[in-house]
């Protein structure tokens, strides 16, 4: 694709042309060889090689502009909604006034202590007007809610996975969950007929392992005090970027310690959803081959994702989804049913996933390749009711004018937990040793 898509609708019609040649080229090379023409099987198979690539691109584009088109639409529906509001409230004076205090804050480098002492005001101002809250961070600031507000925003249309799994904000790190690990019991009875206490669900509770996750941000002296440098857009877009990339790694294998337990940080098993139940940590992992052959899909078959598809509980096949990263796209993409018809369908309509076997699918970059002995490549199933995401607490700011000449560096924290909450709900496919 020589030139980046303006609008979503361009592409889409990109990935659409891009699919159309991707299908008679795979046609073709099945013909070859099935005739035994290893010579131009191979050169179809490098030819085919190319538009999957290109698709990957072309697909990512498409996300980009969508993820482009929500957060502008976002910020006009702010901007809409605060020109009809008849009146600022007193909360409305405060959140604004806390705003300006940070940029002021943050464009001096962090040196306005005028600013500091104002903000401390107003915290405790902030105490006598409901629905408010600051918080007294020592040292720095408190990021304002609407800031932190667009960075949350931000991580979840960077981060698929964080946007799948069930978030919850939490005031304290009390947080717990109760799941029901078996299905409750179930009886007949006329109307006049005698009724039987039924067999209760298993309770087992989950709690969150907590870490404050953190990025350090610098900008040049010179930059903050351009009146022309987009403060705002600076701190939100890279703090996003950094969070979103942090969670996704520890909702994968974060390690409990300081941070999330992440869904791989205990290996899966075969074992499936019966009796005896599987500790509350592993989920159930479905064997596929390694690869046997250059011009295969790399050992992931047709076979393995409808195996995959039906190993959950229908309950939460019902929301499932596919999570895969690109490379394990690009090798999906090739399979087809016993007709010929392939199994993936890519998206040709603005905000809706690519499906596979009727089922959306994600992006998770930190699933394996299915090129790589023991790897995960795949994962199936109900990611909200598999995984809970806990945000704890205000995000706060402090700086750093020493450690880098002509640079400030601004310390942005925010505390996280999570958990696997319903080790029933997913699946994994593994590349087993050959």
């Amino acid at each position: 694709m020589s030139d980046k898509p303006n609008t979503v609708m361009e592409a889409i019609d990109g990935i659409q042309r891009s699919f159309t040649e991707f299908k008679k080229v795979e046609q073709d090379r099945q013909a070859a060889e099935a005739a035994g023409n290893i010579a131009r099987m191979k050169e179809l198979q490098e030819t085919l090689e190319k538009i999957n690539e290109q698709m990957s691109v072309q697909q990512k584009n498409k996300e980009i502009l969508e993820r482009r088109l929500a957060t502008q639409q976002e910020r006009l529906e702010i901007v809409e909604a605060v020109s009809t509001r008849p009146g600022k409230t007193a909360a409305d004076k405060i959140h604004g006034e806390h705003k300006d205090l940070f940029f002021r804050w943050l464009r001096s480098k962090g040196e306005d202590q005028g600013a500091v002492a104002e903000y401390k005001n107003l915290v405790q101002k902030s105490r006598e007007v409901k629905d408010v809250s600051l918080t007294d961070a020592a040292g720095g600031f408190a990021v304002p809610e609407e800031i932190s507000r667009a960075v949350d925003n931000l991580v979840l249309k960077q981060s698929f996975i964080v946007e799948n799994v069930n978030n919850v904000q939490a005031g304290t790190s009390d947080y717990k969950e109760l799941i029901s690990v078996n299905e409750t019991s179930y009886a007949w009875a006329t109307e006049s007929g005698s009724r039987s206490s039924q067999t209760e669900p298993t309770l087992r509770q989950r709690t969150p392992t907590w870490g404050e996750l953190y990025t350090v941000l610098r900008a040049s002296n010179w930059s903050l005090e351009d009146i022309f440098f987009n403060v705002e857009s600076w701190l939100t877009d890279n703090a996003s970027e950094a969070f979103a990339n942090g969670l996704s790694q520890s909702v994968y294998n974060g390690n409990g310690s300081g941070q999330l337990t992440g869904i791989f940080n205990s290996a899966p098993v075969t074992t499936d959803d019966g009796s005896p139940l599987r500790s509350a940590e592993v989920i159930e992992y479905i064997p596929i081959s390694s690869p046997s052959s250059p011009y295969t899909s790399s050992g992931i078959t047709a076979k393995t994702l409808i195996d995959l598809v039906y190993a959950a509980k229908p309950q939460y096949a019902a929301n499932g989804k596919f999570a895969m990263n690109r490379v394990t796209q690009a090798h999906v993409r090739k399979l087809t049913d016993s007709t010929g018809q392939f199994l993936w369908q890519p998206s040709l309509q603005a905000g809706q996933p690519d499906l596979l076997l009727g089922y959306p699918v994600f992006t998770w970059e930190n699933l394996g390749n299915p090129t790589t002995p023991n790897a995960f490549p795949v994962v199936f199933g109900d990611f909200r009711r598999a995984y809970t995401l806990v945000t704890r607490s205000a995000m706060s700011i402090l700086r750093d004018p020493i450690t880098a000449y002509g640079f400030t560096q601004f310390y942005l924290a925010r505390r996280f937990g999570g958990i696997l909450t319903n080790n029933d709900a997913i699946k994994a496919a593994k590349v087993s040793v050959s």
